[in-house]
């Protein structure tokens, strides 16, 4: 995918251009610019200034309430509320452990036998990590430590700021920042403004536990498909 093309497409189509220009302005076929843009949906404003009918006629489609893109986004939508609520507010202690340990066998450092280290963009995958090791490990607030990896020609401070708030863990506890691209990112900048994070703790307890509940997972697994 030309992930610039797309960019540039979505941003056109937020301003109000219509599907034909766009795909003249970036030169992509119609087709590929649908679907990038296929989301976003015109005001009435944007839809009456478009300088074709038949551009006008087919916005005017799209956002009409039996229109299939609307249809579907209300399935979805749909399924999606119904599928939240089974997921409970509130989780015995054995579950909340499988799920972390799941999220740490998936995303976590795994090479050390002291070194606990939980790295991602998302900051409500952070909140629950630290949540869980506060609450469950009673890890001392005095042993994390944080990092921000971060795209170089971003605003390093902000992103260290942004990531100390949704961590609870102080900037003074902070290890000097990676300034590379994430992978994460896949080149974008716009895409993680404020990098990823990681959680670091050294204490060869905790990884010996995490190991122990990962190996558990992976028992239940051999288990449950033998």
């Amino acid at each position: 995918m030309r992930t610039k093309e797309r960019q540039l497409a979505r941003q056109l189509r937020q301003k109000g251009m219509s599907l034909r220009d766009i795909a003249r302005r970036i030169q992509c076929a119609k087709s590929t610019v649908s679907t990038w843009i296929r989301d976003i949906p015109l005001t009435n404003k944007q839809v009456q200034q478009l300088k074709n009918s038949q551009d006008r006629g087919r916005a005017k489609a799209a956002n009409h309430p039996n229109s299939p893109k609307l249809k579907w986004q209300a399935i979805r939508t749909n399924i999606s509320n119904k599928t939240e609520k089974e997921v409970p507010l509130k989780v015995s202690v054995p579950v909340f452990k499988a799920i972390c340990a799941a999220l740490y066998w998936a995303e976590g450092y795994k090479q050390s036998r002291a070194l606990f280290v939980f790295s991602n963009s998302d900051p409500e995958m952070i909140r629950l990590m630290m949540r869980f090791l506060i609450q469950i490990c009673k890890v001392p607030q005095d042993k994390f430590r944080g990092r921000v990896n971060i795209y170089p020609t971003l605003d390093v401070p902000k992103a260290e700021s942004y990531w100390s708030k949704i961590s609870g863990i102080s900037r003074e506890r902070f290890h000097k920042p990676l300034l590379t691209v994430s992978r994460a990112s896949k080149h974008k900048r716009k895409t993680l403004p404020y990098g990823t994070f990681r959680i670091i703790i050294s204490d060869v307890y905790l990884c010996s536990r995490m190991s122990g509940w990962i190996n558990g997972l992976k028992r239940w697994a051999s288990s449950s498909t033998g």
